[in-house]
């Protein structure tokens, strides 16, 4: 099992469910918004419920093994959850014309700095 700490506390939940929510959560499309997922969680008293989490482009948990806790059949437990669709995250490489643009862009940048220093006093 393991234990997810986010802003708002730290849950329990199955190696499987934490593999898949990082699966999911390293493959969310920034432009997507935000999306939720349940996930079967164990509470302190030992019963299994469900939360609700809400996933965005700013979203940040930190995962660790959980100690101390009861073994179990994790997947019976914590089964995975079905994720929303998120469109992957596409790589394409730039046009001719952004090139160029970015290119003039950095020019003017440096023209900028360099220009800086004229008729300063030391």
């Amino acid at each position: 099992m393991k234990r997810i700490t986010y802003a708002g506390g730290s849950i329990v939940t199955g190696d499987a469910v934490t593999a898949a929510l990082l699966d999911f959560a390293t493959h969310l499309d920034p432009g997507a918004g935000s999306l939720t997922v349940d996930i079967p969680v164990r509470e302190t008293n030992g019963a299994t419920t469900t939360h609700t989490f809400l996933f965005g482009p700013a979203s940040q948990f930190e995962v660790a093994d959980a100690e101390n806790l009861p073994t179990g059949d994790e997947g019976e437990l914590f089964p995975v959850p079905v994720f929303p669709t998120s469109r992957p995250v596409a790589v394409t490489e730039p046009s001719p014309a952004a090139e160029t643009g970015a290119e003039d862009f950095n020019r003017a940048i440096l023209d900028i700095d360099g220009g800086l220093g004229q008729g300063a006093t030391t």
